[in-house]
């Protein structure tokens, strides 16, 4: 395979080789319109060739490279003088990536340009293909003649800048890159370009420069890298949409925003509590589908009069006409001096529960199947002392997959309940300093301020100083840098959110003068704020130009606790703000600094008593508006008929109630970048208002028109990153998270002389910073044997091929490969001492070779059940582990124990016995293992016993290990056994999966022959995903011909190396590594070794790997970034060398 050097460059960039870009379905679907990828010429397409071209075109949307090739073959032969479609079926062509379709495009878009020399897509086409085999001066001439015609291409800019660079023409090349960002200042690769060139030119202060602008984009939604993957060469790579008319943006409907008010209906005699002026700071509202019907329901704390004192008024939701009925006989009804209700699936089972905030003891309230609810506040220790409450937060403090409860109390420090996971909480406030300054404390915001995918918190006290605690996971919290003016602000509420779809989180604050103030880091990371301006016309004057500084907020009579919410009320995707005040509320869209007025309302009559309390309630119609004060029922503004169509997204970590989860069951904490035609909007599922109390509702996300979301990017709480497409305009959309093992090690697929076979995993006991505790780290093992399984490589043209690929969310380092080839004398086999080794005796990798072996007559597990057949042979059909504890990925709920019987005992043949087993594991994650720490639920690796003649028991081997992956063979071996033992019991709490057990009995083979490969070829590619098949018992299998793109994954920041040829890294152990990200991966290539020299002899390959690997689990020591990277020893000036001479393509966030 030919490799071509060119530019050892960064995102988008790096060595070019002919290596598949893609292949496969579809991960992120980047529309790509028919309105701005089209063609208006004259093309003589019958309404039959428009349909089928549209769908060729729909096609290569989903990445189906071939699918759609073949539908534009088909459309040429018959409309064989229309140059777009012999267009599109080049660009098929090239994104198929077969052997010769570089040639066999090019040549198609040579014959279109030979009939029409002004083709700007082909000529751009052609450039990128000349680019792409390493013909730069080629593909200048392309690019500059594609400038000609369109200056204002952007990506065009970018890649005569590239082709510049690999020409060696640096400053010309700084200043294309620069024209590219001054025409799309997202484009992050055309930052990274400007950061190689400075470096050529020896500008390093300038370098280091741009390389602070290049990273402070990479978590803006809007910034893209442009590289050579279908919809990411720029839109004059992608296919065109014949003669699809343009269209015009969607006007907003006519009529109101809102319709007029309604009072909610009540049962004759309800008495509503009318509370003394002054008292009305602690009023709340929070709506919550409580019984999972679809319909939401209301809870206002302190709104009914009860024979037993101030209840609460429950209003739930009547399917089909929108109206809600007061449910006066509900548990939670009755419980009195609630300030506000916090609501979420706190145990993860599937139902919502509730927290009271109250003024007393607090309660939690657990529901059950059948709508039942227990108050669990004394078993699960939650009361939090007879305190006075006032607001609070649930959220995944810690990110290990639960709720977790802070308070804020009035009248005492804060608390924060940390959620065991076992059915109790602990207080952790005073112990990791969240506790308070002393100031009484009013509110609480919960957001991730610095961009590191974990939740901050602000709270908000009665009078300044508030406080802003970063985490630092693992319990930790620090107070921030850079907030000092927010501290000592005067702040009464307060909300946050990404209004203007930057990637970075906002604070929008109500002073005690009414003023509404915005909050941003500037480059330094200290956050100023900006007081918003109003128009005239929200004071009753003319809409237009002027612009008042007044404070926004009329106080009235009374002191009154005004409320903020940060929601898209018009439907034009992007967020507006709501306020209340004094008698009444409007909402207002941002414009810069300024505000335009969407809404107004004053309560009639209620000068002196004020606007109590108020949520918006979620609907596909958008927001509503529900009111309440004191002495009446609730009030509410319907949607009207003048805004926009809406999507509603309703996010769970729990697929159902029996699965295990990564993400809490309420899906809190999720942030999500929503694209719709060509905008952005960012939302979050912490609150969106400035309490107190906290609703729980589906995201509402306004389509500007757009008849449905493109596509919904979603970080978890647990850092999974996960795509949903297509999603329709006035639906409710549950979306699950993803249960996809987003880390594990390398990936190994082999040919077999048809296709490359998955094989498994590889280097995985060598993950680095694999935390089994609080600051606690598995010490990873740099090396790892695996013996392929037999028949299983075959040869292609004198070569053994494999590919080392990484298809997870993790860096890989590997240092050395070597395949070695053994000819077994007939009679013989051979295992390897290989195993994921966690007590003695730990595996050495050497060679076992046996020609006995004992297979199981019986084996009966801890549930009486006869599972002989599942283990008696290796078939990829493991004896069942047994029920799993769903709180912990990878831990059953009891011991599984397989008592294992032998036909004969285990000291009937010579050598040393063994036990060999097949099998695979389900590996927990960092996260995981925090989690079961701090539940007291422990990881216990297999143990074995044997039965001695006089039938008593005995361990032999504590914790001994376990197969270290996915499917593979593994061994151990036993220690001197009593005469005639035949029965063996294996014991453990881990989810393995054994396939095969058996018993074998080591000796020397002297006759046997060993060949060590030459190591011909390694290159490192882009290679893409290969689809995942989980098949029954966690089985994972890989299709290496259906490749993906894209995936829904991070990268690791730092330095990876460049693409090409590698030998020099990974041909010994010396430290010097290849280290490779997502989507990646190695391919290698070995001298096939002479057959065996005599007949009846068995061949057995080994693969023998030095390396790490290290996931972004949100637990991983330094899962962020690709730095440090590992070594044994000292580094030696060469492997410093070798570093900067190939370590220099730079990635970090998303694909």
């Amino acid at each position: 395979m030919k490799i071509i050097k060119n530019f050892c460059g960064g995102p988008g960039g790096g060595f070019f080789k002919k290596s598949p870009l893609a292949a496969g379905g579809i991960v992120v679907f980047f529309l790509f319109l028919f309105i701005n990828c089209s063609s208006n010429r004259d093309t003589g397409l019958d309404a039959a060739g428009v349909a089928a071209n549209n769908r060729g075109v729909g096609l290569m949307g989903q990445f189906k490279f071939e699918a759609a090739r073949q539908v534009f073959e088909k459309l040429g032969r018959k409309y064989p003088g229309n140059l777009d479609i012999r267009t599109n079926l080049a660009i098929a062509i090239f994104n198929r990536q077969k052997e010769g379709d570089e040639r066999t495009a090019l040549s198609i878009l040579s014959r279109v340009l030979e009939q029409d020399p002004a083709h700007i897509q082909a000529r751009y086409c052609s450039g990128l293909l000349e680019l792409y085999q390493g013909r730069p001066a080629k593909a200048l001439e392309y690019f500059q003649a594609v400038m000609k015609a369109d200056p204002e291409d952007a990506e065009v800019l970018y890649f005569i800048g590239k082709t510049l660079l690999q020409l060696e023409r640096y400053e010309e090349a700084l200043d294309f890159f620069k024209r590219s960002v001054s025409l799309d200042p997202y484009i992050r690769s055309a930052y990274y370009g400007m950061i190689m060139a400075l470096r050529q030119l020896g500008k390093i202060d300038d370098a280091y420069t741009m390389m602070e602008e290049f990273q402070s984009l990479q978590k803006n939604p809007r910034a893209r890298l442009v590289e050579f993957k279908y919809t990411k060469m720029g839109r004059k790579a992608e296919v065109l949409a014949i003669d699809q008319a343009n269209v015009e943006p969607v006007k907003k409907p006519a009529g109101p925003l809102f319709n007029a008010v309604k009072t909610i209906v009540v049962n004759e005699g309800t008495r509503w509590h009318h509370r003394q002026n002054g008292t009305l700071t602690s009023s709340s509202v929070t709506i919550c589908d409580i019984d999972g019907n679809n319909h939401p329901d209301i809870f206002i704390p302190g709104a009914i009069t009860l024979p037993n004192g101030i209840g609460n008024a429950l209003f739930r939701g009547n399917p089909g006409d929108g109206t809600y009925t007061l449910d006066s006989r509900h548990p939670l009804s009755g419980v009195i001096g609630v300030n506000a209700a916090l609501w979420g699936d706190i145990n993860n089972d599937g139902f919502v529960d509730v927290y009271l905030c109250r003024r007393g003891p607090n309660q939690l309230w657990y529901q059950e199947a059948g709508g039942k609810w227990q108050d669990m506040t004394g078993d699960t220790g939650t009361a939090n002392g007879d305190l006075d409450t006032v607001d609070g937060a649930l959220f995944d403090a810690d990110h290990d997959g639960d709720l977790d409860i802070f308070l804020i109390n009035a009248n005492s420090p804060n608390e924060l309940l940390n959620n065991n996971r076992d059915g109790t909480f602990r207080p952790l406030a005073a112990d990791y300093g969240l506790k308070g300054n002393g100031t009484p404390s009013r509110s609480i915001v919960i957001t991730d301020l610095d961009a590191d995918r974990d939740a901050d918190v602000i709270v908000i006290n009665q009078r300044p100083p508030h406080e802003v605690y970063i985490n630092q996971r693992l319990w930790k919290y620090h107070s921030a840098k850079g907030f000092e003016t927010f501290i000592s602000a005067d702040v009464i509420a307060a909300v946050a959110g990404d209004v203007d779809t930057d990637g970075l989180t906002e604070l929008y604050t109500l002073d005690s003068q009414g003023i509404l103030t915005r909050w941003r880091p500037n480059k330094e990371d200290t956050w100023g704020g900006v007081a918003l301006t109003k128009m005239k016309s929200f004071c009753g004057g003319p809409g237009g130009s002027f612009f008042k500084k007044s404070p926004l907020v009329a106080e009235g009579k009374i002191k009154l606790q005004p409320r903020l919410a940060l929601v898209d009320v018009d439907g034009d995707g992007m967020l507006d703000i709501i306020v209340s005040g004094g008698n009444g509320w409007w909402a207002a869209s941002f414009d810069g600094t300024h505000l335009k007025p969407l809404f107004t309302f004053t309560v009639p009559g209620k000068e002196k008593t004020g606007l109590a309390a108020w949520a918006v309630i979620n609907s596909s119609r958008g927001p509503s508006v529900l009111g309440w004060s004191p002495g009446e029922p609730p009030f509410f503004w319907p949607t009207g008929p003048g805004r926009y169509s809406f999507a509603l997204l309703k996010l769970s970590g729990m697929k159902d109630a029996n699965s295990t989860w990564r993400s809490n069951a309420s899906g809190i904490g999720t942030r999500l970048a929503i694209r719709v035609d060509s905008r952005w909007t960012v939302l979050d599922t912490f609150r969106s208002d400035s309490g107190p109390g906290q609703g729980l509702q589906p995201v509402t996300v306004g389509l500007g028109g757009a008849e449905r979301i493109d596509f919904a990017a979603l970080d978890w709480s647990d850092g999974v990153f996960q795509t949903e497409l297509d999603l329709e305009a006035g639906k409710l959309h549950k979306i699950t998270e993803t249960q996809r093992q987003v880390s594990s090690c390398p990936v190994l697929f082999a040919w077999n002389g048809k296709i490359f076979e998955f094989v498994s995993d590889i280097l995985g006991v060598g993950g680095i910073g694999y935390a089994v505790g609080p600051g606690q780290y598995s010490e990873p093992r740099p090396w790892e044997n695996f013996m392929l399984p037999p028949g299983l490589l075959q040869p292609r043209n004198g070569r053994l091929i494999l590919k080392l690929t990484e298809p997870m969310e993790e860096a890989a380092y590997l240092d050395a490969v070597r395949l070695k080839a053994y000819d077994l004398p007939p009679g013989w086999s051979m295992t390897l001492d290989e195993r994921m080794g966690i007590s003695e005796p730990f595996p050495s990798g050497l060679l076992r070779f046996y020609r006995n072996i004992l297979i199981p007559v019986e084996a009966i597990n801890d549930r009486n059940e006869d599972v002989t057949a599942a283990v008696s042979k290796r078939d990829l059909k493991a004896a069942p582990p047994g029920e799993l504890d769903r709180r912990f990925i990878g831990r059953l709920q009891q011991d599984h124990i397989l008592t294992v019987t032998f036909p004969r005992a285990l000291d009937s043949f010579p050598g040393q016995a063994v036990l060999v087993a097949d099998g695979w594991v389900e590996y927990p994650y960092s996260q995981t293992n925090f989690a079961a720490w701090q539940a007291g639920a422990d990881y216990r690796a297999p143990s074995i016993e044997v039965r001695q003649p006089d039938g008593q028991w005995v361990k032999v081997l504590e914790q001994f290990g376990y197969p270290a992956g996915m499917p593979r063979q593994m061994s151990v071996p036993l220690p001197p056994l009593p005469k005639g033992v035949r029965q063996i019991r294996i014991s453990t709490n881990q989810e393995i999966y054994w396939d095969r057990l058996a018993v074998v009995f080591a000796e020397t083979c002297p006759e046997v022959e060993r060949h060590e490969l030459m190591l011909e070829l390694a290159q490192l590619e882009q290679v893409g995903f290969p689809q995942r098949i989980d098949r029954a018992q966690r089985l994972p299998d890989y299709d290496y011909e259906k490749r993906k793109p894209f995936w829904d994954t991070h990268f690791l920041e730092g330095f990876y190396t460049r693409f090409g040829s590698i030998e020099e890294l990974v041909e010994a152990k010396d430290n010097a590594v290849a280290i490779f990200a997502a989507g990646e991966g190695v391919h290698l290539e070995f001298r096939e070794p002479p057959k065996p020299r005599m007949e009846g002899w068995t061949r057995v390959f080994v693969l023998e790997t030095d390396g790490w690997c290290k996931d972004m689990d949100l637990y991983t020591s330094t899962g962020e970034t690709v730095e440090p990277v590992p070594y044994i020893g000292k580094r030696s000036a060469r492997v410093h060398r070798l570093h900067k001479l190939y370590n220099t393509r730079y990635l970090s966030g998303k694909q």
